[in-house]
């Protein structure tokens, strides 16, 4: 089979491997479409490899169709479409056992570890890690429920209530499905923060295609974003600030934003220590939250997919396997929005 193995920094070649044979409780998939995120893109940056140096498959977000399953997977049948859960948890630390199973302390990410990812035409994941596509939610809209997934928690740990207000900052894949989550939990006074004005554009149709042309998306480099957010919400700020940009001037954005007694959810993979004054946070009593991956989030998210709450599809671009490479270098360059690898 073809499969682009990650050989060192930026050293990602399609080669020819054996297939993966599934044990008893997995099944064995061939993958349709599979997104590129700035998880893979860090690991690509710097080729970080599995434990014993072998070369490294990436791909953890994807849709797939079942080819076979081993004698104890359940009922998961060949031919079904589905979208995978990309955890292999232990299921006996601490935070398994208390259902916290995104928090595990033996966590392997699929395609972000020894595990052998979805950038190839087969790959083998546990049968508990696979969620069916309902009727009415195609495979190209499979590959992008496990970032959505990852907004949707991190929308859950913000704690909003309807008629309530936020900021996000930083209109990627994942910002702008924490803004549409908001929506479709009834929060519309929704101001997003993205300098770059190709995501901006792409942000702006997202939201109009689900009839909230009135969020506000605003430039953090020419806009006051502060004094936006302060006229929005009577000079109080928001209720809470998503952070999905990652940087200081995000995370300094988000402080000078929140309303007293708000919540910051940082749902960004910080490279960076940032700094700030306690005090910031004190003199308000302001949470800081943390949303790491997701915890039961999957069938909900195929419900709002399929109900057309996200309707992502026309940000996406499609290449070819052997594009992988080049696609690479777009993200990279901040050129392509999101990019699905076809197999």
């Amino acid at each position: 089979m073809r499969a682009a193995r990650l050989h060192g920094p930026r050293d990602l070649r399609v080669e020819t491997v054996p297939d993966p044979v599934p044990g008893p409780d997995e099944v064995l998939l061939r993958p349709l479409y599979t997104g590129l995120c700035g998880s893979d893109l860090h690991v690509w940056h710097g080729g970080a490899g599995a434990a014993d140096g072998a070369p490294m498959v990436l791909g953890h977000e994807f849709s797939a169709e079942v080819v076979s399953v081993g004698p104890a997977a359940g009922d998961v049948r060949p031919g079904t479409l589905v979208t995978v859960e990309p955890m292999w948890t232990c299921g006996g630390c601490a935070p398994c056992r208390r259902g916290d199973y995104h928090l595990c302390r033996a966590m392997q990410w699929h395609g972000l570890s020894a595990r052998t990812g979805a950038l190839a035409d087969r790959t083998v994941v546990r049968a508990s890690m696979v969620h069916v596509l309902p009727e009415g939610v195609d495979a190209r809209q499979g590959a992008l429920v496990e970032p959505i997934a990852v907004a949707h928690h991190a929308v859950a740990r913000a704690n909003l209530t309807p008629g309530g207000s936020a900021l996000v900052i930083g209109a990627g894949p994942i910002g702008v499905a924490c803004a549409l989550d908001l929506l479709a939990r009834g929060v519309r006074r929704i101001v997003v923060s993205e300098p770059s004005p190709v995501r901006r554009v792409a942000a702006a149709r997202a939201f109009a295609a689900v009839g909230a042309p009135d969020v506000l998306v605003l430039d953090p480099g020419a806009d006051d974003v502060p004094d936006a957010v302060r006229a929005l919400t009577a000079g109080e700020g928001t209720d809470a600030v998503l952070d999905a940009a990652g940087v200081q001037a995000a995370f300094t954005l988000a402080l000078a934003a929140v309303r007293p007694g708000g919540r910051v959810v940082t749902v960004a993979v910080y490279l960076e220590p940032v700094s700030f004054h306690p005090l910031t946070t004190f003199l308000g009593e302001v949470d800081l939250v943390a949303s790491c991956g997701y915890r039961d989030d999957f069938p909900a998210v195929l419900d709002l997919v399929r109900d057309g709450r996200f309707p992502l599809t026309d940000l996406v671009r499609t290449v070819p396997l052997e594009a992988v490479g080049d696609a690479f270098a777009e993200l990279e360059a901040g050129t392509a929005l999101k990019v699905l690898v076809q197999l």
